[in-house]
């Protein structure tokens, strides 16, 4: 009789423990249920854990409602861009882009990477293969007026003598438009989008900037990048320009 009741307890508290699952309290501090954050418990996920590493910085927060506040993943990333620094003033929010993990040296467009740092993704001396981040309709607070447009093509304007580079620029905008779930149209050098890309979306690649030089002899190779994105008047345009800078 005994064994009997505590079988009984014993199922009663497995019972009341999975209601208490079931019933998770947001605010309480502590991540249960269909939760995805309550307080400071995130449940170790960060701005980059949700982006897969795209976003590198920023702050993640969580929202009354127990979902996860993104607005400070998103506002650190948009002050890792360089603005566009072609066409009128008020649409270079249009056109951003970066390299992930360089340095600035001098111009913000200016990105520098030393090879075998972080900011190099392949193993070998020799050559630095960067990460290209690009991004169209920038919600960007430092870019007085500029609103996002519908963008139809994405020209790559340089250089025109490295095929490589050039193809670099194009998937990450390819990339860019998979994320909005719209088709691109690869031409020589240029992508038509199927559908205006109308809201913020970024894509990203790899490009390989070679070092000057021979082993022991090596100086700083650079690939000049230009691209403009515009819309289907004309009259909405945006030239970015990025100059990277490959460091022995």
């Amino acid at each position: 009789m005994r064994t009997a009741k505590c079988v009984v307890a014993i199922a009663a508290l497995v019972v009341a423990g999975a209601v208490s699952r079931v019933e998770a309290v947001c605010g309480d501090g502590v991540r249960d249920g269909s939760e995805q954050c309550d307080g400071a418990d995130l449940g170790g996920a960060t701005c980059a854990s949700l982006s897969g590493g795209f976003v590198q910085g920023g702050t993640l927060t969580c929202n009354p409602d127990c979902t996860f506040n993104k607005t400070g993943c998103q506002q650190a990333f948009i002050q890792t861009l360089v603005p566009a620094t072609g066409g009128s003033a008020k649409n270079r929010c249009q056109l951003e882009w970066t390299i992930v993990g360089t340095q600035t040296s001098g111009p913000p467009m200016k990105r520098v990477c030393t090879d075998g740092d972080r900011c190099d993704e392949d193993p070998a001396f020799g050559s630095c293969t960067m990460r290209l981040q690009l991004c169209l309709d920038v919600p960007d607070p430092r870019v007085s007026g500029c609103a996002a447009t519908k963008i139809f093509t994405l020209d790559v304007l340089a250089p025109k003598s490295n095929p490589d580079a050039v193809q670099a620029v194009m998937n990450a905008g390819s990339d860019l438009a998979r994320g909005s779930n719209i088709s691109a149209t690869q031409g020589t050098d240029n992508l038509t989008f199927s559908a205006p890309i109308t809201d913020f979306a970024c894509g990203q690649s790899t490009i390989k900037v070679p070092l000057k030089g021979t082993p022991g002899h090596y100086r700083p190779g650079k690939v000049k990048l230009r691209a403009r994105s515009a819309d289907n008047s004309g009259k909405m345009r945006a030239v970015g320009q990025l100059t990277l800078v490959c460091m022995p």
